[in-house]
């Protein structure tokens, strides 16, 4: 009898040590799993990088959605071949197993392209990202990837299939979560940008049409003085006076001032500058290869030179010392680029006083509808491969970009 006992014992401990090595190696299978597809899906990040010209935001939102994506149609074929399986049809599941992956994979992609995927603007993804966006990588590697891992190793087998399959339709509620905040998260950017985008597009006309009023108010002052002064020279007793005649040809000589520069465009936006600043007492300089911009779009060019020569106008029309009311520009070729410089004085106290970034910050009080024009500028040089610095030293604010000359 003790000896009955004895074995019973030693069987009953060669059980339990037997059960715990069991659980242990299931942890252990388990977090191997989980630290594996954690690493597949942050090295799916710098490929995608590797692979597309996309941004890191657009990795992000590929890399995660993908992966929810994947096992959002990896859980539907499970739980399909569980209810086969319970429904009496074990030789269907055995043999069928890949037909159900890829008749699940099948269903669930092209759903999710026409409610989702077909709905992304690509151009969402692009520049500054949503931080939110990051979560996701957190949600996907615990919620999703560590969830399908328990379900796999530890819970499927040893709980009842109707509970099985109810952890399955859960686990796909998060998948679809998931897919639903980051398409939302990319949605909400594309419609910020193109909020900015036409904060930015009222900006400029509401500025285009102040400068038309302005320059239209210029040329009927200077066209009223020369009324006048040829009222005077027609009243006289035919002798004319030079003074007269002198301060004529120099009214005139204000509309005979167009720029030229070897480009339409760059001569059309100083032609229209030089006639802003005579209007307002600035001296303009320019001394600028115009055709060494021949790559570059003219509505690029006017929108690039008009915002700089804007900028600054504004910042010298305002300072009570008349030779420092003077801004510059000059473009040259130099090693294969086209250099840009633009040179204005300023007042420290009221512009240019600071940085938002490595671009100045708007002086306006609004950076809602204001400080567009910086942001534009380096956009465009950016655009075509170059780069744009700005700079103030306490007295002079200096633009400079250097863009690759295209053949």
């Amino acid at each position: 009898m003790s000896l009955l006992v004895g074995v019973h014992e030693v069987s009953n401990g060669n059980v339990l040590s037997l059960g715990a090595n069991s659980a242990w190696s299931s942890q252990l299978a388990l977090g191997g799993a989980l630290a594996s597809c954690t690493l597949f899906l942050l090295a799916l990040m710098p490929a995608l990088l590797f692979c597309f010209e996309v941004s890191p935001w657009a990795a992000v939102f590929c890399a995660t959605a993908g992966y929810a994506l994947q096992n959002l149609a990896s859980g539907v074929g499970e739980a399909a071949a569980l209810v086969l399986d319970a429904a009496g049809m074990p030789g269907i599941v055995v043999g069928g197993t890949p037909w159900l992956t890829i008749g699940a994979c099948a269903a669930i992609y092209v759903a999710s392209y026409l409610l989702f995927i077909r709905h992304v603007d690509p151009k969402g993804l692009e520049g500054r990202g949503n931080p939110a966006m990051l979560a996701m990588i957190v949600v996907v590697v615990f919620g999703i990837i560590g969830f399908d891992l328990i379900l796999k190793y530890v819970v499927t087998g040893s709980l009842p299939v109707r509970i099985v399959l109810y952890l399955r339709a859960f686990h796909a509620l998060i998948c679809v979560f998931v897919i639903i905040v980051e398409v939302e998260l990319v949605v909400v950017r594309q419609l910020s940008s193109e909020k900015a985008a036409a904060e930015r597009l009222l900006a400029e006309q509401e500025r285009q049409y102040q400068l038309s009023r302005e320059n239209i108010e210029a040329i009927n002052i200077k066209c009223h003085d020369l009324r006048h002064q040829i009222r005077s020279l027609a009243a006289g007793d035919g002798t004319v006076d030079k003074d007269v005649l002198e301060s004529v040809a120099r009214e005139v000589n204000v509309y005979d001032s167009k720029v030229r520069t070897g480009n339409d465009a760059l001569d059309t936006i100083l032609t229209e500058k030089s006639l802003l600043c005579e209007g307002r007492g600035i001296t303009l300089t320019c001394v600028a290869d115009g055709e060494s911009l021949g790559f570059m779009a003219p509505a690029d060019l006017y929108a690039l030179f008009g915002n700089a020569l804007d900028n600054a106008i504004e910042a010298v029309e305002h300072l009570n010392d008349a030779a420092r009311r003077s801004t510059s520009l000059i473009v040259r070729r130099r090693a294969g680029t086209v250099t840009i410089h633009v040179e204005n004085y300023y007042d420290p106290t009221a512009s240019a006083k600071s940085f938002k970034g490595d671009v100045p910050a708007s002086t306006k009080g609004d950076p809602l509808n204001h400080g567009f024009g910086t942001r534009s500028m380096k956009a465009i040089v950016e655009r075509y491969g170059g780069t744009l610095a700005f700079s103030a030293n306490g007295s002079t604010f200096c633009a400079d970009a250097v863009i690759p000359e295209h053949a």
